[in-house]
């Protein structure tokens, strides 16, 4: 017997004098405990190895949790030993299915669909989770296995399992609180989140991605809408902005109101990307036709887009005024434009807007002034 050897006669003795839970669960830990540090010769290990496998057939779950809790960073353990334990009670599967390194994706992928919502927990808790891993959990474990998904740093999570998470639990507060938490959270999915996680969260959400505080105070049928006009903050890069109206209008969120909602706001870059999205055509054809100087084509893509008429010459308004803005050079004229807009809508065109929509535009005239004082 080598120097490490895992039962002494007096273990034995004492095993045979008191069979009590504690004791089998005493010897189940010394037992587990030599077997993974290979603390034993050949013929201990098969020695070891039966009464490992006898042990995880023990009436007491004590007993069969303290093996679990010290064979689970054991690389050798008997995989058809593991993937039995494995669909223990929760108390003894849990540290093999969030630790033991003997199972492959393909074993946690058909657990997952066999076992309690705590095992599929533990599986998305594991140090590291791969994408194929990660699909099958989103699409099949319950919902609180999924929040710990998310919140896994460990795992490898992309916008098309973040979407899927959200669209499978589409009203859960843990699910958005764990994506608001989550540091690679794509901006589109940003306004989607508004109106579900926790109100400490949302101010993150504000802070995070630039949205106007004051659409967050507002009722939460209209913050859903509103809260995208300030998603990606002013100067959004156009990729980013194309990526987010291009998921609106899959969602059927690219309406009108919010379009037109943007452009009263000062939000040009939103507009032309909106119209680009909703008229099929690419963004510098959409700019072509938005700023023909004849007014032909703002006309022609603005009824292609079927926007209402009778928000059509407050439309031409707003584009004459772009003229001589470089909206991609600086935030201060970005602002100042944003400012100049609110003020021509609360002065030529407030019969359009309900007095909701009014102190809204007045809200967003005082950030502009604001950031123009900043920038200043």
């Amino acid at each position: 017997m080598s120097d490490g050897a895992f039962l002494s006669i007096q273990d034995v003795e004492r095993l045979l004098a008191d069979p009590s839970p504690v004791a089998r669960a005493d010897t189940a830990t010394k037992v587990a405990s030599a077997y993974s540090r290979r603390a034993l010769n050949a013929t201990e290990r098969e020695l070891a190895q039966a009464i490992i496998a006898a042990l995880a057939r023990d009436a007491e779950a004590s007993v069969r949790q303290a093996l679990a809790e010290h064979l689970r960073q054991s690389d050798d353990l008997p995989r058809s030993l593991a993937l039995r334990m494995a669909r223990d009670i929760a108390a003894v599967a849990t540290p093999l299915l969030q630790h033991s390194p003997v199972f492959t994706d393909a074993d946690l992928i058909d657990l997952l669909q066999a076992v309690s919502p705590q095992h599929q927990s533990a599986i998305a808790g594991r140090a590291a989770v791969s994408s194929e891993l990660a699909d099958a959990l989103i699409a099949h474990a319950a919902e609180p296995a999924v929040v710990v998904l998310i919140g896994n740093r460990g795992a490898r999570l992309g916008p098309s399992q973040m979407g899927s998470a959200l669209d499978r639990f589409p009203d859960s507060r843990g699910v958005g609180d764990a994506l608001a938490r989550h540091p690679d959270l794509p901006p589109k999915f940003a306004a989607r989140l508004i109106a579900q996680v926790s109100d400490a969260l949302r101010e993150a959400l504000i802070a995070r991605y630039h949205i106007p505080p004051a659409m967050a105070a507002d009722t939460m049928m209209q913050l859903r809408e509103r809260t995208l006009l300030g998603l990606l903050g002013d100067g959004a890069e156009p990729p980013a902005l194309a990526d987010l109206v291009a998921d609106l209008q899959k969602r059927g969120q690219l309406g009108s109101t919010l379009v037109l909602r943007a452009l009263s706001g000062g939000d040009l870059v939103f507009f032309e990307q909106a119209l680009a999205q909703l008229a099929g055509i690419s963004l510098a054809n959409a700019r072509l036709l938005i700023h023909d100087p004849g007014r032909r084509g703002l006309a022609a893509i603005y009824q292609r887009c079927r926007l209402p008429q009778d928000y059509f010459k407050m439309t031409e308004a707003v584009v004459e005024l772009a003229r001589g803005f470089d909206f991609v050079r600086g935030a201060a004229e970005r602002a100042e434009f944003a400012e100049m807009v609110t003020a021509m809508m609360l002065a030529d065109y407030a019969a359009l807007w309900d007095p909701q929509e009014q102190r809204w535009l007045s809200r967003r005239r005082s950030r502009a002034q604001a950031a123009q004082r900043m920038v200043a």
